[in-house]
């Protein structure tokens, strides 16, 4: 699990070091993409843990509900 979890932080500390550099604006902007895509991975993963402690713990309530 770790390595799922440093990957996207990795991602997100490195693109944080290039802006501090002097770059132009389409790069700026390249890495505020990286920043926003590795964040929302970041954010998915420990919510996916979150749900599987829940899961784990018996604190989730399932609901019963029809789809297609």
């Amino acid at each position: 699990m770790s390595h799922e979890i440093r990957t996207p932080l990795s991602g997100i500390k490195g693109s944080i070091n290039l802006l501090k550099e002097d770059v132009d604006k389409d790069e700026k902007l390249e890495i505020l993409k990286i920043l926003d895509q590795s964040s929302d991975t970041l954010m998915r993963i420990i919510n996916d843990i979150l749900d599987l402690s829940k899961i784990e713990s018996g604190n989730i309530t399932l609901s019963k509900e029809s789809f297609d």
